[in-house]
């Protein structure tokens, strides 16, 4: 009898709790119910991060603690498949980052015009708070713009997505030459009978681009650039991969007769450990043609996701140079995302 007694008050007990925790939705729920609405969705992206290198020197930064990113970003769908997106970052200092408005017609086709982020290569497609590792690989850095202004079309029809948008080539400055910047992006998507998907994609980016520089830290350029790269990326069950590889043919300052060559390529893998923990391990190496130098780095990393905002990246870092000691370093961010 008193078995039975028991058995009744935890049935009740659980179902009480069950519809409290129904009625009462956790405090991320509830964050996302406010500010999540299809006509004006919030955003906000802050992370915190912390360098160390094991030397006493500027190895990625030194020895630092610095605001990495506070992100704002409003966006929303209007009436007749209209959208608009504002996005303002404001550490270390207030910069805008996108303010585009666009048209969807369907699935297969929609347009934007404004500033944005070209979806040209897989490294530079995630968000600073999606992405697997503290820092981007070098090879996109020295290569492709983070923010271009013009118009871009995408579409997805039937497991082919595409990008394709002609730019001022000047990142978010004026165009000061009158010339243009085509960048393109084809990728397909295999997910059929799979637990998982495979992506496999081309991209390549053609123009003069005179008086700024490949990339956000590349080479000075007088003129010219050619950018071509494919990459694949998959994700079965608890095992992930990607790869990439890009070539930039530039016309730049450094060599006024003769077109420098950059080209690299990175590998990552990762291992789901549990529901919120994943390690990675990515190999990148990068090379110039004409200075005639070759680089490589090593990044170990674990990803923990206290809870679905709220995350931590920590990276391990060997850095091979082309000449000289392998320097080694250490780095995290701290992150709150919704």
């Amino acid at each position: 009898m008193k078995n039975n007694l028991l058995t009744t008050a935890v049935l009740i007990l659980m179902l009480v709790i069950s519809a409290q925790a129904r009625e009462n939705p956790s405090l991320d729920e509830q964050l996302r119910a406010h500010l999540h609405k299809e006509y004006f969705t919030l955003n906000l992206l802050i992370q915190s991060e912390g360098r160390y290198s094991f030397k006493d020197d500027d190895f990625q930064g030194g020895r630092s603690f610095n605001a990495a990113n506070a992100r704002i970003s409003m966006r929303g769908n209007l009436n007749g498949g209209f959208f608009y997106r504002i996005f303002v970052d404001a550490a270390p200092e207030p910069a805008l980052l996108d303010v585009f408005a666009g048209y969807k017609y369907s699935d297969a086709f929609s347009f934007m015009v404004g500033s944005m982020k070209p979806r040209q290569t897989l490294d530079f497609i995630p968000d600073p708070g999606s992405h697997n590792f503290v820092d981007r690989a070098t090879m996109t850095g020295l290569l492709v713009g983070s923010r271009e202004t013009g118009i871009a079309a995408t579409g997805d029809i039937g497991g082919f997505y595409y990008y394709t948008g002609i730019f001022n080539g000047s990142g978010l400055e004026n165009n000061n030459n009158n010339k243009f910047y085509g960048i393109g992006r084809l990728q397909y998507t295999i997910s059929n009978n799979l637990p998982g998907y495979i992506q496999l994609a081309i991209s390549g980016s053609h123009g003069n681009s005179e008086g700024y520089i490949s990339g956000s830290r590349g080479p000075l350029l007088r003129g010219k650039r050619t950018i071509i790269g494919s990459d694949i990326e998959l994700e079965l069950n608890r095992v992930y991969f990607a790869a990439e590889y890009l070539q930039g043919d530039l016309e730049t300052v450094d060599f006024p007769n003769v077109n420098e060559l950059i080209n690299g390529y990175y590998f990552t893998s990762g291992l789901q450990l549990t529901e919120k923990t994943m390690t990675f391990a990515r190999w990148q190496s990068w090379s110039y043609r004409e200075l005639g130098t070759t680089e490589s780095k090593l990044t170990l990393g674990t990803n923990i996701d206290f809870t679905n905002i709220v995350g931590l990246v920590l990276n391990l870092d060997a850095y091979i140079p082309n000449q000289g000691d392998t320097q080694y370093g250490a780095s995290f961010i701290f992150q709150v995302q919704f």
